[in-house]
């Protein structure tokens, strides 16, 4: 790839050079064989204008040939300046994405959202690239001096603002990281959640010309403004292989728009990403952000970006699956101080997402976090474990665990507040519990009964065990958690109404005898409890085993994880299926140090079983198999 940027001057512009009903400036470059390409110009203050244009690098030299404004050919002296451009455009192909050379794109990566203290975008980007990560996420925020209309006060926009994202962009293309430009957040036009419509410029109120939130949706002059906001933003950056996509929104639904009139939202959604593709000729990937996965609002979108902050990353991670277009978590964390994790809960997800059936990662977001306790090395055991594996190409395939010794099924809810259909949720022997991931934390009472009203958990025990629920919160209108044993009520905590929601963060252990049994958990109070974890056991093993193969049975991944407590001590097998017979090396990954430990010659039998002797290992091991 090369990219070309033109520079020229233009003494004579009258008017706002930001709005293209004024100044249209348009560039054609030319290349072999009369071949040619209209892009845009942007204004560079002064009376400098520039455009920039990327092409493969077997398409020949190209140039900077003439100019028009408002139409009209113009006098200029262009400047062509040719550099390597080292990354090519991602695409979406099916329910994935590829390079525009047909090499798999899997995004895996953090958040980088905004400058934290002294530590900048541009800095992390180093230490993602440093790490093997090819993702991140950064938002036009005014905090961080990178909104281009914020500082302006009027209907143009920031040179020095837009001087810095030229910055953060040759960072990304230096250091490898493709990235999602977050054109818009919620807080402007947010009431109760992140608000900072009190120093909006847009607010009537501060001169502007927006009485509520809302408008921003549906004022003339706010449309305007944003699509002519977004025409500078495709001019100048829309060069760049290194945006993965821009995304148009954060988290929509806490806007007032959004939460009064959302399918005018809907609308403004498609309206923006046509306005996108009408004039990027780079053709670069359009999203949105949201808690919510599916539904109208992303009917425009190339890809979903759920949000999500559970008690259990695993469940999350897993629980994803692509239906109509590629689908993965743009944010992610644990509930509650998510500056309390130590990695555990930042390792899980990531390791749990590379052997789920997302479109990519689930992407981590507490960046500061991460750089404060320097947990870059988890990514780079995790890349260099995609890198050797392959892992990302392959696809789920069946497989079981046996150990000497029983473990525990002990695992999170997979959402946080929401709604489901679904109410039972299977114990297996190997320790999973079965569409975790689909359950809500929030346990509801009376008051939404219908959002999700209970969690029957049928389990077998191989011998006299018991069932302990974590509870992180109360509603502060009162809640209450019953545990029931085949229909008997075998526990019950009240939790009383307060003046606020309560944390509690208490246990409640029930002892559960052998065999077979159906466990409810339920809330006949007044409103909700949150559930951080339930663990039950023992069950058959003390290992839970996560597979994937390529469709030929011919290259395997797996990731084992310890169910009980403390060290795996060695002992016990993983049985793979479904693999093509014959003989495999396998190779062991240390998921900490990131590194190969050693290898051993198996065979995968006629009906295509191979099973896997299991090592001794701390919490988790991860590996991989290649038929010889």
């Amino acid at each position: 790839m090369a990219t070309y940027e033109a520079q020229f001057e233009l003494p004579r512009v009258a008017g706002n050079p930001y709005d293209p009903e004024k100044n249209d400036v348009r560039i054609v470059f030319r290349g072999p064989g009369g071949k040619q390409k209209t892009q845009l110009g942007f204004f560079d203050g002064g009376t400098t204008w520039r455009a920039r244009l990327t092409v493969e690098a077997k398409e020949g030299k190209w140039q900077a040939a003439s100019v028009t404004h408002n139409g009209a050919l113009v006098r200029a002296k262009l400047t062509t300046l040719a550099q390597p451009q080292p990354l090519h455009f991602v695409r979406r192909k099916g329910l994935g994405f590829v390079h525009d050379d047909g090499r798999l794109y899997w995004p895996l990566g953090h958040n980088v959202a905004w400058r934290s203290g002294s530590f900048d975008v541009s800095d992390a980007f180093a230490k993602l690239g440093a790490a093997g990560e090819n993702w991140s996420r950064v938002w036009m925020c005014h905090w961080d001096g990178k909104n281009l209309d914020w500082e302006t006060k009027d209907d143009t926009l920031s040179v020095s603002v837009a001087r810095r994202w030229d910055g953060i962009v040759a960072a990304a293309q230096k250091h490898g990281v493709y990235f999602q430009l977050v054109l818009q957040h919620h807080g402007p036009y947010a009431l109760s959640v992140n608000s900072n419509w009190g120093e909006n410029p847009w607010n009537v109120k501060n001169g502007g010309f927006l009485n509520t939130t809302a408008e921003f949706f549906t004022h003339p002059e706010a449309l305007r403004r944003t699509k002519n906001k977004l025409r500078y933003i495709v001019a100048r950056w829309g060069y760049s292989p290194s945006i993965l996509a821009w995304e148009l929104f954060n988290e929509v639904e806490w806007t007032e728009g959004a939460k009064s009139a959302p399918k005018t939202v809907e609308a403004w959604h498609e309206s923006m990403a046509a306005h996108l593709r009408s004039l990027d000729i780079h053709r670069h990937l359009v999203t949105t952000s949201s808690h919510l996965a599916g539904g109208e609002l992303y009917t425009a979108m190339d890809y979903e970006q759920p949000h999500a902050y559970p008690p259990d990353l695993a469940a999350t991670a897993l629980a994803v699956k692509p239906t109509t277009k590629p689908v993965f978590y743009g944010e992610i964390g644990p509930s509650g101080d998510l500056n309390s994790d130590t990695g555990q809960h930042l390792k899980a997800g990531l390791w749990a997402s590379l052997f789920s059936d997302a479109s990519g990662a689930a992407q981590y977001w507490t960046w500061d976090h991460i750089e404060r306790r320097n947990l870059y090395g988890l990514f780079k055991a995790a890349t260099g474990f995609v890198s050797a594996s392959g892992v990302t190409a392959l696809r789920r395939i069946n497989a079981s665990v046996m150990t000497p010794d029983g473990g525990v099924a002990s695992s999170g809810p997979g959402k946080g507040w929401g709604e489901t259909k679904r109410t039972e949720y299977p114990i297996r022997a190997d320790g999973m519990i079965e569409g975790i991931g689909e359950m809500p934390s929030f346990l509801q009472g009376t008051a939404h009964r219908e959002m999700f009203p209970k969690a029957d958990l049928p389990v077998a025990l191989r011998q006299p065990g018991s069932i302990a629920v974590e509870v992180q919160t109360a509603a502060r209108s009162g809640g209450t958690l019953v545990i029931k044993v085949d229909g008997k009520i075998v526990a019950e905590k009240a939790y009383p109404a307060s003046s606020h929601d309560t944390p509690v963060n208490e246990t409640l252990t029930v002892a559960i005898p052998v065999g077979t049994h159906k466990i409810t958990l339920e809330n006949p109070g007044a409103d909700w409890v949150t559930i951080r974890k339930i663990t039950v056991g023992p069950v058959g093993a003390s290992v839970s085993v996560l597979a994937k193969a390529d469709p030929g049975g011919t290259r395997v991944a797996l990731w084992l994880r310890r169910t009980a407590t403390g060290a795996h001590p060695g002992g016990g097998t993983a049985t793979l299926s479904g693999l093509r017979a014959g003989a495999y090396k396998l190779i062991w990954w240390d998921t900490v140090a990131g590194k190969a430990l050693r290898g051993q010659a198996l065979s995968a039998t006629s009906s295509g079983q191979l099973v896997v002797p299991l090592p001794a290992f701390t919490s988790d091991i991860a590996a991989y198999l290649i038929r010889k």
